[in-house]
């Protein structure tokens, strides 16, 4: 059975490297994110096992589905029970209950094809291969998880990085002790920063023009847990160690919130304040969200504020002279979608950028579909006025396993 297990991985990472060669990280769709995330039914599954009170997970944090409480990437028994059982269309094999799953090491593939259509231009390539593996060693309580990224890039045919490209190639590692009373945790870890709700770069502004695409790293420390239904979390960071010593911005950031079953409600907010060698950021956040019957409703408002700093007397040391920052902005997200059948959303997301080189308005409607388990389709139209004009669609192929 080992041996079977070791070939089959062993196959579709072949086939994956070869032929779909893509990925980033497991990262839903905010309107996804938001629709799942909705999910009593990790405590109070009808026929299954009810958890105690003191390790209930009531939650909107990724951390209900995802082994890092900042989402993307591996998920953990009850992400991997949610995906199969209620995510898909149509369903294979009925997936193993979280509390008797008592498996001590884990394997995740994730990845991503893009296309683009721009200006009657059709650009098809890898965004990314995600390989992680998991290790449990008492089962509950610590886990030791590491994740190799390769980034692909507009252009490419295959993913072509090597280990010492720190642009395209990330190794991101997390020492966590979780399952402790009230789901409280404490990692150490090299990932992404802790912020805000997730966004996957590919779609929206509010991450990308904030810093925090896919290629955003730190290392960090952090604390949180959700006792029951409000979350939060709180970071301190030591920076990009990607990045040149003098731009890794230091400091720490604190996220929170709170969900509701009647209609689904949730409110979250974040603080960030950070700074390196040439410039500090401050950062603020607060969102909404609403799930009456099947329409899923959503806003969030991120403000940034960049401050350069004098260049010290060691400036001519620095690798670097530039600081490579989106300006200070104020960024608002409306989303609207319904969840036409199960595996099938669609919706609209109106955005709003405002910061010292534009002022833009975007506007994309957008369908996902998750009709049969490991594979997910997005399909996005986008027009943005304003500073610029411009209008593409952008498709995208996700794939991913879990072992």
């Amino acid at each position: 059975m080992h041996y079977l297990k070791h070939q089959t991985l062993r196959l579709i990472f072949l086939f994956f490297s070869m032929d779909f060669v893509c990925s980033m990280a497991a990262q839903a769709t905010p309107i996804l994110a938001l629709n799942e995330a909705q999910n009593c039914q990790g405590c109070h599954k009808p026929g299954r096992a009810q958890r105690p009170f003191l390790e209930r997970r009531c939650t909107l944090d990724c951390q209900g589905c995802h082994i890092d409480p900042s989402g993307a990437g591996p998920r953990n028994a009850w992400g991997k029970y949610y995906s199969q059982a209620e995510l898909n269309t149509v369903k294979f094999t009925n997936p193993e209950d979280p509390l008797a799953d008592t498996s001590r090491f884990d394997v995740h593939y994730d990845g991503r094809v893009i296309t683009r259509y721009f200006e009657d231009e059709l650009r098809r390539f890898p965004m990314s291969n995600e390989l992680s593996a998991r290790v449990r060693p008492f089962v509950n309580y610590l886990h030791l998880t590491y994740q190799a990224v390769l980034f692909g890039r507009v252009g490419d045919q295959s993913i072509r990085a090597t280990r010492d490209d720190s642009r395209r190639f990330r190794e991101k590692y997390s020492i966590m002790v979780d399952q402790l009373p009230l789901n409280l945790y404490a990692r150490a870890y090299r990932g992404q920063p802790m912020y805000g709700v997730r966004r996957p770069n590919h779609t929206l502004w509010i991450r990308e023009r904030i810093g925090l695409d896919q290629f955003a790293t730190t290392e960090a420390v952090e604390v949180g847990g959700t006792p029951n239904v409000p979350f939060i979390r709180g970071s301190i960071m030591q920076g990009d160690p990607y990045s040149n010593k003098e731009d890794r911005q230091k400091g720490s950031s604190v996220h929170g919130g709170f969900r509701g079953v009647t209609l689904a409600w949730h409110i979250n907010g974040s603080s960030w304040q950070t700074e390196s060698e040439k410039a500090d950021i401050k950062m603020r956040a607060l969102g909404v969200g609403l799930k009456p019957w099947k329409f899923i409703l959503m806003a969030e408002r991120n403000w940034r504020k960049v401050e350069e700093k004098e260049y010290p007397t060691n400036a001519a040391e620095f690798e670097s002279q530039a600081i490579r920052l989106h300006p200070s902005s104020e960024i608002t997200e409306y989303s609207a979608a319904v969840d036409v059948y199960r595996g099938i959303l669609a919706g609209v997301v109106l955005e709003e950028l405002h910061d010292a080189r534009s002022d833009s308005l975007r506007r994309s409607v957008f369908a996902d579909f998750h009709l049969i388990p490991w594979l997910q389709f997005e399909i996005w139209r986008r027009f943005e006025t304003g500073t610029r004009t411009a209008a593409d669609t952008l498709s995208v192929l996700h794939a991913y396993f879990d072992f």
